[in-house]
């Protein structure tokens, strides 16, 4: 964005470049993919994840090169500007949103105006038009060929006050790309053959008029693409859902926690079953979601995250995503973390170290169950069996993960659908169900390795014959018992070809 206005606001007076860099280069293979250009001005975009490396890289960059000018802006910038501007490598700091902004800074710096004297700290006003601004899409100033996937900004701001969340601070309300801009953009992604796009979004579905035409448009522009939106629950109807399931989409939508004792103490509230009832139609509707879940809330405890955990499962997402809370500069939570007596990390990521309900040791066990539930669950493409297998053991999903996470200390690896056919041998073994281990194994192989090949031909050894299981799936026999019971048990390979003819010998 800020490339494309300097490219229409300066034309002729300044080039500009987007260099891309990744998380795991050191700071000096990215200083020399910068030097490389010899700029006379670098910005470097900053969040809580690649401070320190922006920040190193800056210093490298004046160690090297006399004269080069080092500025920041993004999120982190924005809302610690005086804690960057401690890093003498950084000459000035763009605030809030720069496109404007970043526009009279370049003009003033090309014209020999001192860099300490562009006022950083000094927040600007939030665009109020956004269609005055330039598409980096439609002008050429991104090219979708250099990109696995696209982020896509459509409205700014949020409509909701959580306090653990900088993305309503500053502005009330939702500011959105005009409709026309919207069009033509998705035209140029179904043009350009875009594999993916993520929509910049937070709540993509409060206006629910604006989110069904938007969803029409995609249908209408670009239906072969993949899109991934965040949305909120309480909007969601019967025609949105089956909006939804009209495009190649997956959903995110933020649970947080599944108490309302613990989400209004940051700012949000939860009625369950209004919750469960709105998930449903996108069950029923066949579109693909998944939840997020913050552990070390305030008021929170390790069993409340469980809770909460179990909450979610029994709504069959398709992933969850557990992750720590932080405390993020600018939020209001930074500002109430003292009365919740919140311990937290004081840089970069923020993260909350210790509550007074949750522990230090809690947290290292929230996160020992986080790290073990996105391994088995998520990666290990748990979502067609695990309430199967739950249901056969009468466990709740977090003691399973619980002891998963457990039991993983002991027997470390890194292929997950063996770690799985372990771990849920040894827990049917000590419930005195081995006689349905056969079975769980082939449905862990159908559904981890079998359905998932797609570049090789293979074959795999089943204990079951493959389509006979999944027929009885299929027509709604689901409980392993029965299943063990009603197939009778056949050694077998089955093999799986690029024709996608599948031989059972």
């Amino acid at each position: 964005m800020l490339a494309s206005m300097l490219k229409r606001e300066l034309p002729g007076k300044l080039q500009t470049d987007i260099l891309n860099l990744y998380l795991h280069q050191s700071p000096f293979e990215c200083a020399d993919m910068i030097l490389a250009g010899s700029p006379d001005f670098v910005g470097l975009s900053m969040y809580i994840w690649n401070r320190r490396l922006a920040l190193d890289i800056a210093e490298i960059l004046k160690q090297r090169m006399s004269g080069i000018i080092v500025f920041a802006g993004g999120p982190e910038a924005s809302t610690d500007c005086s804690g960057v501007m401690e890093n003498s490598a950084i000459d000035f700091v763009l605030t809030g949103e720069c496109e404007e902004t970043i526009v009279s800074a370049m003009d003033y710096l090309l014209a020999g105006g001192d860099p300490k004297e562009i006022p950083g700290v000094v927040c600007p006003a939030p665009i109020d038009d956004l269609s005055k601004l330039p598409s980096p899409f439609l002008d050429g100033t991104l090219d979708p060929k250099d990109y696995s996937g696209i982020l896509w900004e459509i409205s700014r701001g949020c409509p909701f006050n959580c306090d653990f969340c900088y993305e309503s601070r500053g502005a009330p309300g939702i500011r959105s790309f005009p409709p026309d801009r919207i069009r033509k953009e998705l035209r140029f992604f179904g043009e350009s053959g875009v594999d993916q796009v993520f929509v910049l979004d937070p709540t993509f579905n409060y206006n629910k008029k604006t989110a069904k035409e938007i969803l029409r448009l995609i249908s209408e522009e670009a239906p072969d693409v993949h899109y991934s939106f965040e949305i909120r629950s309480e909007s969601i109807d019967a025609e949105m859902a089956g909006l939804f399931a009209g495009v190649d989409c997956s959903l995110q939508i933020g649970l947080q926690s599944a108490s309302n004792d613990v989400l209004k103490n940051v700012g949000r509230s939860i009625a369950p079953d209004d919750f469960k009832s709105k998930v449903l139609l996108l069950h029923e509707a066949g579109v693909v979601y998944g939840f997020d879940l913050i552990y070390g809330l305030p008021g929170d405890t390790l069993k409340g995250f469980c809770n909460s955990l179990d909450f979610a499962m029994g709504l069959i997402p398709n992933h969850v995503d557990l992750f720590p809370l932080a405390v993020l500069p600018g939020t209001r939570l930074q500002e109430t973390a003292p009365s919740f007596e919140l311990d937290y990390q004081p840089d970069a990521p923020y993260q909350v170290v210790s509550s007074p309900g949750f522990r230090e040791a809690d947290m290292a066990r929230a996160a020992d169950i986080a790290r073990a539930f996105d391994l088995f669950y998520n990666k290990g493409k748990a979502v067609p069996w695990f309430a199967m297998v739950l249901h056969a053991v009468d466990l709740a999903p977090s003691a399973f993960i619980k002891a998963f996470a457990g039991w993983f200390k002991e027997h470390p690896g890194e292929e997950i659908i063996s770690l799985q056919k372990a771990f849920i041998s040894e827990v049917f073994g000590k419930h005195e169900k081995s006689f349905v281990i056969p079975l769980v194994t082939d449905i862990i192989t159908y559904f981890g390795e079998f359905e998932c090949l797609c570049d090789e031909d293979a074959t795999m050894q089943f204990n079951y014959n493959p389509l006979d299981l999944m027929e009885q799936l299929e027509s709604g026999v689901t409980d392993l018992e029965e299943l063990a019971l009603l197939l009778p048990k056949q050694s077998c390979s089955a093999s799986i070809s690029f024709s996608d003819l599948r031989e059972i010998k």
